[in-house]
C-alpha cells in the first residue's frame, strides 16, 4: 500500500489592518545580529590591545611583537577569502558558532603559551575567525535590510561597531593585562556572540558570484585606489597594532594606553562621513590628497612633541585616525567613479585583498621602528606611508581629469577599525541579477514571462494588475531582487490585458522547474491566487493580495476568502513606488 504524506498547510495569517513595516521591523529583526557584532567587537578590540601590552609584560621584543600583532592580519585576508564558500558550504549558522568558539578558544590559549611562534600562530587564527564571523554579520544584516531601510541600517551597523571597539578600550584599563582575567573577558564576549545570533529567525540573501577581476585592472582603472588601499591599511594597523607598542615603550599608563587607541577609532568614526560628503562634491583625488597631508601632519606632530605630552599626543592621534580609516573608503570610492557597476564587486573584492596586504606590514614596520629608534619613530613611519598617498593623489590629478560628472557614485563609509570583509555594490541590479526572458505554451497560448533574482533565492510569481496599466510589475523585479528574493511575472501574449488562469501559472512552475513559489496578486487576479492557495497547496508557499488604493474594501465573498485561505495582505497604495513596493511586499512574505 502506498502511504501520502498529508500537505502541509501554510500558515493562516490574514490581518484586517495593515502591517507595520519600515525600519522598526527591521531593526527588531536585526537586533541579535547587531548585539552579536557588538559582543565581537568588544572582545576583538580588548584582545588586540591586551596583547599588545602583554607581549611586553613577558618579554617579547617590540618586532617581534610588532610579526606576532601581525598575523591577525593575515589572518583576517585569507578568512575574507575563504568565508562566502564555507557559508555557502554549511550555512550561516554553523560558522558563526563554529568559528566564534573557536576565536574564542585562541584567546584563552595565549596564556597557556605565551610563546612568539604559539602566539603568532593563534592571532592568524583569530584574524580569519573574526573576518569570517564580518562576513556572515554584514550578508546577514544584507538579507534583512530593504531598499529603504538598507543605508540606515548599516549606519547603524558601523555606529555599533565603532562603539563596541570603543567599549574595548574601555575594559582594556579596568583589567590587568598581566592576570587572566583580561583574556577571560574577551573570551566571554565572543562566547556570547553566538546566544544572539542562534535565535535570529530569518534567512541571509543568496548573493551571486561577481565577475572575476585582477589587480592589474583594478591598477590600469585608477592606479590611486589600490595604492591607498594598501598604505591606507598599512597606517591604520599601523596604530592600532604598533600603537600598544609605543604606548609601553613610552611609559604610558593602562587609561592613556586605551585613550591613544581609542582616539584614533573617535576620530575615524566622526571624520568619515564629513569626508566622503566632501569627496561627493569635488574631486576624490584632491579629499584623498587633503586627509593624507593632514594625517602626516599630525603624525609628524606626536613624533616632534613627544611621548611626554600625553594629552596633546592622545589629542593628534585623533586627527590622524580620524583621516585614516576613511581613506580606504575614498579610495574605493574613487575606484567605482571609474568601473562600469557591473565591475563593482569583483573591484571590491580586489580591494579588501589589497587593503589587507598592507594591513600586514604595519604592525611589523611600525614594531621594529619603535624598537630600533624610539617611539616616536612609529609616526614617523605612518608619516611617510600618508604623505606617499598625497604625492601620488596630487600627480594623478596633474596626469588626468576626474571622472565625468554622471559616472560617480556616493560615497559608502565603512566601520572603522577593522577591514572591509564585504564589498557593498550600490549599481544596477540589472548588472547582478540580470533579467531573463521566456515563452511556453498552454493549450495552444503562448504565455510570456521575465524572471529577476538570484537562483537559489525563495520565488515569489506576480500576478495582475491594476486598472490602466499593461506591465505593472516590471519595475518592482528588480526591487524585489535586491530584497533577497527571486521575482518572475507572466502575461498572455494572444491575449493581451487578459488575466493569466492557473493552468498558466502551473505550467511556469514546470517551466522554470520550481515545485512552489508565493503569489503576490493584484486586481482581479487576487481570485486566482486564492485558487492556487486552495486547489495547490502543495505548489504554494504563501499568497499576498495588494490593495491597489488607499481605502479599497475587498467584497464579501473576498473577505469571507481571506478568512478561509492562508493570505497575507499588503496594504499600499504606492504603487509608483517599486521599491517601497516591494519592500512592503519583501517585509510581509518574511513575517508570516
Amino acid at each position: 500500500m502506498t502511504v501520502v504524506a498529508p500537505v502541509e498547510p501554510v500558515p493562516v495569517i490574514a490581518p484586517t489592518e495593515p502591517q507595520t513595516l519600515g525600519l522598526r521591523p527591521v531593526l527588531r529583526d536585526a537586533s541579535a545580529l547587531l548585539l552579536g557584532i557588538a559582543c565581537l567587537m568588544a572582545g576583538n578590540g580588548l584582545s588586540s590591545t591586551l596583547l599588545g601590552t602583554r607581549a611586553g609584560i613577558e618579554g617579547f621584543r617590540p618586532g617581534i611583537t610588532g610579526i606576532v600583532l601581525a598575523g591577525f592580519y593575515a589572518g583576517f585576508v585569507i578568512g575574507s577569502l575563504v568565508a562566502p564558500s564555507t557559508i555557502a558550504r554549511v550555512g550561516h549558522i554553523r560558522v558563526f558558532a563554529g568559528l566564534a568558539s573557536l576565536g574564542s578558544a585562541s584567546i584563552l590559549i595565549h596564556v597557556i603559551d605565551p610563546a612568539p611562534a604559539t602566539w603568532f600562530l593563534l592571532r592568524v587564527i583569530s584574524g580569519m575567525c573574526i573576518s569570517a564571523l564580518y562576513v556572515v554579520t554584514e550578508t546577514w544584516l544584507n538579507g534583512v535590510a530593504t531598499n529603504r531601510t538598507r543605508g540606515t541600517l548599516f549606519a547603524i551597523y558601523m555606529t555599533v561597531v565603532s562603539a563596541s571597539l570603543l567599549g574595548g578600550q574601555v575594559l582594556f584599563t579596568v583589567t590587568d593585562p598581566a592576570g587572566f582575567t583580561a583574556f577571560v573577558v574577551a573570551s566571554v564576549l565572543l562566547s556570547m556572540a553566538v546566544v544572539p545570533v542562534s535565535l535570529a529567525n530569518f534567512s541571509a540573501p543568496v548573493l551571486p558570484d561577481p565577475e572575476r577581476m585582477s589587480v592589474r585592472e583594478v591598477v590600469a582603472a585608477a592606479p590611486l585606489a589600490p595604492f591607498g588601499a594598501a598604505l591606507s591599511g598599512f597606517g591604520a594597523s599601523a596604530i592600532l597594532g604598533a600603537g600598544v607598542i609605543y604606548a609601553a615603550q613610552a611609559g604610558m599608563d593602562r587609561a592613556a594606553t586605551g585613550a591613544l587607541i581609542g582616539a584614533a577609532l573617535l576620530g575615524g568614526a566622526v571624520l568619515q562621513i564629513p569626508l566622503g560628503r566632501w569627496s561627493d562634491r569635488i574631486d576624490r583625488r584632491l579629499v584623498i590628497a587633503a586627509a593624507s597631508v593632514a594625517a602626516c601632519g599630525a603624525a609628524v606632530a606626536v613624533a616632534v612633541v613627544g611621548p611626554s605630552h600625553r594629552l596633546t599626543v592622545i589629542a593628534l592621534t585623533l586627527v590622524a585616525g580620524g583621516t585614516t580609516f576613511p581613506l580606504y573608503s575614498l579610495c574605493n570610492a574613487h575606484l567605482n567613479d571609474w568601473l562600469e557597476d557591473s565591475k563593482a564587486v569583483a573591484a571590491g573584492a580586489r580591494m579588501v585583498l589589497i587593503n589587507g596586504v598592507g594591513s600586514i606590514g604595519g604592525p611589523i614596520v611600525g614594531a621594529f621602528a619603535v624598537g630600533q629608534i624610539g617611539p616616536g619613530a612609529l609616526f614617523v613611519v605612518m608619516a611617510a606611508a600618508y604623505g606617499s598617498i598625497a604625492v601620488f593623489a596630487l600627480a594623478r590629478v596633474l596626469i588626468r581629469g576626474q571622472a565625468p560628472e554622471e559616472d560617480r557614485g556616493e560615497f559608502s563609509p565603512i566601520a572603522v577599525g577593522m577591514g572591509p570583509t564585504v564589498s557593498v555594490y550600490d549599481g544596477e541590479i540589472d548588472d547582478l541579477f540580470p533579467p531573463v526572458d521566456g515563452t511556453f505554451e498552454v493549450d495552444g497560448r503562448h504565455v510570456a514571462y521575465r524572471v529577476q533574482g538570484a537562483e537559489e533565492a525563495d520565488v515569489v510569481v506576480l500576478l495582475g494588475s491594476p486598472p490602466g496599466r499593461d506591465d505593472p510589475w516590471v519595475d518592482v523585479l528588480p526591487a524585489i531582487a535586491w530584497d533577497g528574493l527571486r521575482a518572475v511575472t507572466l502575461w498572455d501574449i494572444d491575449r493581451p490585458g487578459e488575466p493569466v488562469q492557473t493552468d498558466d501559472v502551473l505550467a511556469l512552475l514546470r517551466e522554470l522547474e520550481l515545485p512552489w513559489a508565493s503569489y503576490v496578486a493584484a486586481g482581479s487576479s487576487r481570485s486566482l491566487a486564492r485558487t492556487l492557495a486552495a486547489e495547490h497547496p502543495d505548489r504554494t508557499d504563501a499568497i499576498a493580495l495588494v490593495r491597489l488604493a488607499a481605502g479599497e474594501q475587498d467584497s464579501t465573498a473576498e473577505h469571507e476568502a481571506i478568512a478561509s485561505y492562508p493570505v497575507l495582505l499588503v496594504d499600499t497604495a504606492d504603487w509608483d513606488d517599486p521599491e517601497h513596493l516591494a519592500d512592503d511586499i519583501a517585509e510581509t512574505l518574511r513575517r508570516r
